[in-house]
């Protein structure tokens, strides 16, 4: 679907002293009840990814990033979506209908006992008058922006190989740790190529929310999947959780100019991987807060399911969402000398660092570096589900664990830079 830049239209609002707004690829879109157009919800501007050499290279070139996007439908429409209790779908869809509002789309989350609504609006008036009467009629649900997601990666160039993420966290050599007994991992990211040497004879059940034509490159969801699950003999690409079963969820989306994920669609992700039976997701994925994917998070972590998020790379005081949200696991990254990721996010919502900067990683075909917290997450998750493996099933029993054998980076025994420190395995 086409997308809109919402920094944009506020400029074009302003300049033009109209109702109407310019999206990429995209028709205008009227507000007939004035000239005021919504402004963006709480939480903080995203920029994508920026293009990113290696520690010691040049820094990036400011004026790359972009703010958040929304997605909007084929005639330029915003797409709200409201997440909350099943029982409570009726009454938001008669608060929605109530103010002109129209469901485009529904899904019901059954794991989660919640039910998606997407929905547009005549009127920014019309809009918040549905969400007030939400809150009173419906107070578990939340209406929020259909927002678009991105990667949680970085760019790198080339550079001789090296290995040094396992010894870092504490393993004795690459691949050494095969878990003792079976632990079902989720992911959500994008595709995977299951086809890739590193993933050949590895339990790996993938199923992609994107239709054919847009799907994008499978070279972010490979890297992590095999940082996770990787089976090589020679150790470069061998996974930090060995012998796990993956369960990979696909829910980006080839946009114009970057791959995209949105809301309904990370929210039926979460849905479908909780209804298979997973006990720990990786969410290597950026992007603003976001209430209603919030709903869905609380619901999978009241299920007992550990959530991982990347803190995201775009050099702000503030964690990116999903992993911004209190149930997830917020990652950062370090470098082999311990140093934070210089574009990685910071943020009281950092719980833990681990190897993120030149991590040798699989792609689509072949391998290469990268660099950013989208690859440190699934380090981070490996050892959970290695913490899974010992016994450990709740994720209060497995972050107390992760503290109880950090390596303290920064000042204090907590920092808005490191989290609590490194992640350091204890076993296998």
């Amino acid at each position: 679907m086409p997308q809109t830049d919402l920094s944009d239209l506020l400029i074009r609002s302003v300049l033009c002293a109209a109702v109407a707004f310019v999206a990429s690829a995209a028709s205008a879109q009227s507000w007939p009840d004035g000239p005021s157009f919504p402004s963006y919800p709480t939480g903080p501007s995203y920029p994508y990814d920026p293009e990113y050499g290696h520690e010691d290279g040049e820094a990036p070139v400011s004026g790359l990033s972009r703010p958040v996007r929304v997605q909007v439908t084929e005639g330029g429409r915003f797409e709200w979506v409201a997440i909350g209790p099943a029982g409570q779908s009726e009454a938001v869809r008669a608060a929605i209908e109530a103010e002109g509002g129209q469901i485009i789309r529904t899904q019901t989350l059954g794991a989660l006992g919640q039910v998606s609504q997407i929905s547009v609006f005549p009127s920014e008036a019309r809009r918040r008058a549905a969400e007030e009467a939400i809150a009173r009629l419906a107070p578990d649900t939340s209406l929020s922006w259909n927002h678009l997601f991105g990667f949680a990666q970085a760019q790198n160039g080339a550079r001789a190989p090296r290995l040094y993420a396992p010894t870092l966290i504490g393993d004795e050599a690459p691949g050494r740790c095969h878990l003792g007994r079976p632990v079902h991992i989720g992911m959500i990211d994008g595709p995977v190529n299951t086809e890739h040497p590193a993933l050949r004879g590895v339990n790996v059940t993938f199923e992609t929310l994107v239709s054919r034509g847009r799907v994008p490159e499978a070279d972010h969801g490979t890297a992590v999947a095999v940082l996770m699950v990787g089976e090589d003999s020679t150790g470069a690409l061998a996974g930090f959780a060995r012998g796990a079963r993956l369960h990979a969820v696909s829910v980006f989306a080839q946009g114009e100019e970057t791959e995209e994920a949105s809301v309904d669609r990370i929210a039926t992700a979460i849905d479908r991987l909780v209804a298979n039976g997973v006990q720990v997701i990786n969410m290597s994925i950026a992007g603003p807060q976001n209430p209603a994917l919030g709903r869905a998070v609380s619901a999978a972590a009241g299920r007992g399911v550990v959530l991982v998020g990347a803190s995201g790379n775009d050099q702000r005081p503030v964690v990116a969402w999903p992993a911004a949200a209190p149930e997830v696991i917020a990652v950062t990254a370090v470098d082999a000398q311990r140093r934070r990721f210089r574009m990685a996010n910071t943020g009281p919502e950092v719980e833990f660092s681990a190897p993120g900067v030149d991590i040798y990683a699989a792609r689509a075909r072949g391998a290469g570096y990268v660099s950013g917290t989208s690859f440190a997450a699934p380090i981070v998750t490996a050892l959970v589900a290695r913490r899974i493996a010992q016994g450990g099933a709740s994720a209060a029993t497995v972050r107390a664990a992760l503290r109880g054998s950090v390596q303290a980076l920064g000042e204090g025994a907590r920092n808005t830079d490191f989290g609590y420190g490194l992640v350091r395995a204890s076993g296998c």
